[in-house]
């Protein structure tokens, strides 16, 4: 049986099929760049934040070395102290006493410069990873910078091929029966993918169940709307289509 003409209102729908998977994948797409724009600037502040430890970090050893500097200091107005009281004192026994105490204070003093000049080092070290961490933080805000403005421009974009889609959506539905197209409205809300299907080696192919033949004839036909008895989709047939007697 050769198939006739495709039916007008299924024409256009497999035309306004195409233009709304294209403006799903394009308001999909448009939903994922706001959480692109979160994961950008999370990542330019988690630079930053790299940036601002590390110089709390340098600062505290900033601080332990100037504590350490105040008790060597404290420490040397102690032996002057005590050798005032050595100038002082006329009992041999004390004289003795606080010279010992002195080579305490000086040992103290001794341990405290050297662990003075180790927080110095460590600061010298330190600067170099400050000086990465600022350069890192400076390369991720211009990155920022860029990607978020990249992000606008993708946005502008896909929202005026959206409005120029809505516009091509309402000529297309004026062709369309309004019953045709009240029936590809339900489809959209209840089914995934495609609604408007053709027909596969004599199975429905959107839910791949056998097709009653006089389905398939009716499909070949095209002077009707046909509907798989399954799903519901909406069936059609063109010359290109090979249906299963047609495979013997």
């Amino acid at each position: 049986m050769m198939s006739g003409p495709m039916n007008e209102d299924i024409r256009q729908l497999l035309v306004l099929q195409d233009r709304d998977a294209k403006a799903s994948r394009l308001e999909a797409e448009v939903e994922s760049i706001d959480p692109e724009r979160e994961k950008t600037r999370r990542d330019s502040l988690r630079a930053q934040q790299v940036v601002e430890q590390a110089k709390q970090d340098h600062m505290q050893l900033e601080v332990r070395r100037k504590d350490l500097e105040n008790e060597a200091e404290s420490k040397r107005e102690q032996i002057l102290k005590y050798s005032q009281q050595q100038l002082e004192t006329k009992k041999n026994e004390e004289y003795q006493a606080l010279a010992r105490e002195i080579e305490h204070v000086r040992q103290a003093i001794s341990e405290l410069e050297d662990r003075e000049l180790e927080l110095m080092e460590e600061q010298e070290a330190f600067k170099a990873k400050l000086a990465e961490a600022n350069r890192m933080a400076e390369e991720s805000k211009a990155s920022e910078a860029r990607t978020l403005s990249e992000f606008d421009e993708r946005e502008k974009n896909i929202e005026k091929e959206l409005d120029e889609l809505d516009d091509e959506r309402e000529e297309l539905v004026k062709t369309i029966s309004k019953k045709t197209f009240a029936h590809y409205e339900r489809l959209l809300d209840t089914k995934e993918g495609r609604v408007i299907v053709g027909v596969d080696h004599g199975s429905c192919g959107g839910c791949h169940m056998k097709l009653q033949t006089q389905e398939i004839v009716n499909a070949k036909s095209g002077r009707e709307m046909v509907t798989c008895a399954n799903c519901g989709r909406l069936i059609y047939y063109t010359r290109e289509m090979v249906m299963a007697d047609e495979l013997d």
